[in-house]
C-alpha cells in the first residue's frame, strides 16, 4: 500500500501544477480586462481612477475565493481517488482538478466577454446609473418637501 501511495506522487504533483497554472491564467485574464478597461477609458478621455482599480481588486478577490472553494472540493476528490487507488486498486480513476478547471474557464469567459464589451455600452450603463441616483435623490427631496411652492 505504501508503494502505491509513493507511486502516485508524480500524478499529485501534476495536479498541483495544473491547479497553479489555472490560478495564474485567471490572473492573466483579470489583468487583460484591466488593461482593456484602461485603454477604453483613455480612448474616451476619462481619468483613470483608483475606484476602478479597487473594483478590479475586489473582483479578483471574489474570483479567487470561489476558485479556492472549488480547489478545496477538488482536493477532497483527489484524496478520495488516491485512497481508492491505494486501498482498493482502482487504477483507472484520474487525478484531475475538474471543478477548479471549470471554475477557471468560467471566470476566463466572463473576462473575455468584459474585454469585448463595447465601451459605449458601459458608458450607457454609467449614465443610467447616474440618472437612477439623481431620480432617487430628487424623490427624497420631494418627499421631505424641500421644493415647497413659495407662492403660497
Amino acid at each position: 500500500m505504501n508503494e502505491n501511495l509513493i507511486g502516485q506522487l508524480p500524478n499529485v504533483v501534476l495536479a498541483i501544477a495544473l491547479t497553479a497554472g489555472e490560478y495564474l491564467l485567471v490572473l492573466f485574464a483579470i489583468l487583460a480586462d484591466l488593461a482593456s478597461g484602461l485603454r477604453k477609458a483613455r480612448k474616451r478621455g476619462e481619468a483613470r481612477r483608483s475606484k476602478a482599480l479597487r473594483r478590479t481588486v475586489e473582483k479578483a478577490a471574489t474570483y479567487y475565493n470561489a476558485l479556492a472553494a472549488l480547489t478545496i472540493i477538488d482536493a477532497m476528490q483527489i484524496a478520495a481517488v488516491i485512497y481508492l487507488r491505494a486501498a482498493c486498486g482502482y487504477e483507472n480513476i484520474p487525478l484531475f482538478p475538474v471543478l477548479t478547471l471549470l471554475g477557471a474557464i468560467g471566470i476566463a469567459i466572463i473576462e473575455v466577454k468584459s474585454i469585448y464589451e463595447k465601451a459605449d455600452e458601459k458608458e450607457q450603463r454609467n449614465f443610467d446609473d447616474a440618472a437612477e441616483i439623481l431620480t432617487r435623490y430628487l424623490k427624497m427631496m420631494n418627499d421631505k418637501q424641500l421644493f415647497k411652492d413659495k407662492r403660497q
